[in-house]
């Protein structure tokens, strides 16, 4: 079964850009296979296969991110600001719908409270793979230390991507 969430999900994540980080775009995903399914999955399937209520949900965000991260794999050159370039152009089709995922991801089900660790977890995991793709070859403490200017360089872009900072007449925030 863990073949078949899999690759639902990744026949899912370029429904996200129509159907955003929703239970309908993982139910769509089937109208996609090779031999597609008659109908979209129930709720119920849906449920079986990517989790209840909004855990389904987070499940296909981490899809996203994590096929993010591969992405940067593929950045023009090895130079770290290439790589995290390329990783904050894939958001690009879906800038509009992070808000509201990343607001899925660190308000847990049930619990009053915001949780910060998904979204540090994400900024590390992008940090660690731009120095991997790049060869950091850092050890010891500054193999930690370049992991996290790396990440607070990566939180802080994508804090200020080009749909939400104004420009001025000559196209410079």
């Amino acid at each position: 079964m863990a073949g078949v969430r899999t690759r639902l999900l990744q026949l899912t994540l370029p429904l996200v850009r129509s159907h955003g980080f929703t239970r309908h775009a993982l139910a769509q995903s089937v109208l996609a296979l090779p031999a597609p399914h008659p109908e979209p999955l129930s709720d119920t399937a849906v449920s079986a296969l990517f989790g209840e209520g909004d855990e389904a949900r987070r499940t296909l965000i981490e899809a996203w991110l994590d096929e993010g991260r591969k992405q940067m794999r593929h950045a023009p050159s090895r130079s770290i600001k290439d790589v995290l370039a390329a990783r904050l152009r894939y958001n690009e089709s879906v800038v509009d719908l992070l808000p509201e995922a990343f607001a899925t991801l660190v308000t847990p089900e049930g619990i009053p409270f915001v949780d910060p660790r998904p979204a540090l977890s994400h900024a590390a995991k992008v940090a660690d793979e731009a120095c991997n793709v790049v060869n950091d070859q850092s050890v010891g403490p500054s193999w930690y230390a370049r992991r996290t200017s790396i990440a607070a360089i990566y939180t802080a872009a994508g804090v200020t991507t080009p749909t939400n900072v104004t420009k001025d007449s000559r196209g410079f925030p």
